[in-house]
């Protein structure tokens, strides 16, 4: 992971983790409404965007590495 932990950046993850699914403009509007972000401005939303779709590959690795432990965690062998 190079970029930077900031405080953005958890809430994006938080928000893509705790919500069913959330397109980018839903999570720019909250980035806007909470950290007074100028989503307006189209440069700004192209660089959340790079942000937000970065987060979104982060959490998603995060839950494929979760769901391979718990699969090799799993007793093998079937029923008793």
């Amino acid at each position: 992971m190079g970029k930077k932990e900031t405080r953005i950046r958890k809430y994006i993850k938080g928000l893509i983790r705790n919500r069913k699914y959330l397109t980018v403009e839903d999570i720019c509007l909250y980035l806007e409404r909470y950290y007074g972000v100028p989503i307006s401005v189209p440069s700004v939303f192209y660089k959340y965007k790079k942000i937000i779709n970065e987060c979104r590959r982060e959490v998603y690795n995060e839950r494929r590495r979760e769901k391979r432990r718990k699969k090799s965690s799993r007793p093998k062998g079937g029923r008793s």
